[in-house]
């Protein structure tokens, strides 16, 4: 199992993390992250070794392979705070970005709205929930898989799908990675964002990192909106303070678009 001890030596927080709990296999660690969100502080983070069902964005199965990735879930309870789902997607997404880059030495591109890339596969992937209805949550869990230690050969097995457009840290970098160190950077990341959104209201630090390490910004790209067949093609501008995508038709009319409802195209591997 994780090394709890290890990744305390690496926090450095005081709400995400300061209550972990570790299983060898889950279902989800969203989903035991919902059956146990009302008993649990502020920050609470589930680890697993292994889940049965992992799913991201959209319900699309993730790879899964025991000992080998990161798979967590954070639970946040942002009283009285203006949620959006969009704004933890950023949140989500650049911490994974900058702890890998911080710990493995790599380039990380984000993929809006929800993927982590390296030299154009995926390597993570993150999911924000609500809990409770949806115009009136409790809260929001964030779940993170991170492809950590998987060997070429082990993605070689996935269906062709998958397997052209994964990798994982080992093979990007040659080595096994540190599991802790990792999870430890991306929950002190965490609570960096969260903090400001937390005081401030704002999510500019994280918005900035994922605007930087953009893989679609100041580029063009095709777009539908979910259960449609329409393309259109885009001109991706920025991210603004929500966490939405800022785009441009080619008369330059500015639109603003949501996650849960716009898939991205992308060329080449998705």
């Amino acid at each position: 199992m994780y090394d709890f001890n290890s990744i305390n030596d690496y926090l450095n927080t005081k709400i995400i993390g300061q209550t972990i709990i570790q299983y060898d296999n889950l279902t989800s660690t969203y989903a035991k992250d919902k059956n146990i969100f009302n008993t649990c502080p502020d920050g609470t983070v589930v680890l697993s070794e292994n889940q049965s069902k992992c799913t991201v964005r959209f319900g699309n199965k993730w790879i899964c392979r025991e000992d080998k990735n990161i798979y967590l879930s954070i639970i946040l309870k942002p009283i009285g705070k203006n949620l959006m789902i969009s704004k933890f997607d950023v949140i989500g997404c650049s911490s994974v970005c900058e702890a890998v880059a911080d710990t493995c030495n790599v380039e990380c591109k984000i993929k809006w709205p929800n993927d982590v890339m390296i030299n154009n596969n995926k390597i993570s992937s993150v999911s924000c929930d609500f809990v409770g209805k949806s115009d009136d949550p409790s809260g929001v869990i964030i779940s993170m898989v991170v492809n950590a230690n998987m060997g070429t050969d082990e993605i070689d097995k996935i269906n062709e799908e998958i397997k052209n457009s994964s990798t994982s840290l080992k093979i990007e970098t040659g080595t096994d990675v540190h599991r802790e160190l990792i999870i430890g950077h991306i929950l002190n990341n965490v609570e960096k964002h969260y903090d400001e959104f937390m005081k401030q209201g704002t999510i500019i630090s994280a918005v900035s990192s994922c605007i930087h390490n953009s893989a679609i910004v100041n580029k063009t790209i095709s777009v539908m909106k979910r259960g449609k067949k329409t393309v259109r093609k885009l001109y991706a501008k920025s991210i603004d303070g929500e966490g939405r995508l800022v785009v441009a038709d080619e008369k330059e009319n500015e639109e603003i678009l949501s996650p849960g409802e716009t898939i991205i195209i992308y060329e080449g591997k998705a």
